[in-house]
């Protein structure tokens, strides 16, 4: 039976709405969808995630913006963290799970500034425990990465339920010998999973 359960943040806990916060500065959608592809969709991005220095990714990415966009890319990097907003139906489900005494814990690829958003996570006070890429310099789905999360807070893999959007990222998670659940906008379907995995949930719509 599953002990614990693990969550990914982006489009898990918190919805990453970048094209909306985009298009707020540039109204154009040829401009604004030019600065999604450049900024969110670029191989620079994964460097935040990888630790990197934000000013310096910064610089990089503003160096293959055009002129007539630089203004509104660098006001689009100085506040990205805003297209990040709560998903309250994984929210309430972690805090079902608190309610439950499951240990919760977070495995996410994510930049430095996530300990300027975190507390925007409602479930974050319910963490035991966090492992992140920007500070592992390790991204999923890297094994090691992983591996670090069941070393560091003694976590025995086969008793472990990970949580994340991504297939690849479920599959290594599987590899290493946990059960994990691909995420994709269904907390009915996510709960099924985990009352699958022998925790008993209520259903969508029965927390008190």
């Amino acid at each position: 039976m599953v002990k614990q359960v693990i969550f990914d943040v982006g489009n898990v806990l918190m919805g990453f709405h970048t094209r909306e916060l985009t298009a707020r500065f540039a109204p154009d959608p040829a401009d604004a969808a030019f600065l999604h592809q450049e900024i969110f969709l670029h191989p620079d991005w994964p460097r935040l995630d990888r630790g990197e220095e934000e000013a310096v990714v910064v610089e990089a990415m503003l160096g293959h913006i055009p002129d007539r966009l630089r203004e509104a890319a660098g006001a689009l990097l100085a506040v990205w963290d805003e297209a990040l907003v709560p998903i309250g139906e994984t929210n309430a489900l972690a805090a079902d799970l608190a309610e439950l005494g499951v240990p919760l814990y977070i495995l996410s690829n994510t930049p430095k500034r996530f300990y300027q958003f975190r507390e925007r996570i409602p479930a974050w006070p319910l963490m035991r425990g966090a492992v992140l890429s920007c500070e592992e310099r390790l991204l999923k789905p890297d094994l090691a990465i992983y591996r670090r999360l069941l070393d560091r807070f003694g976590l025995l893999a086969g008793d472990s339920f990970f949580i994340d959007d991504s297939y690849t990222n479920i599959e290594a998670a599987r590899w290493c010998g946990m059960q994990g659940h691909f995420y994709r906008n269904d907390a009915a379907a996510l709960r099924h999973a985990l009352r699958r995995a022998g925790i008993p949930l209520p259903e969508e719509g029965e927390r008190a």
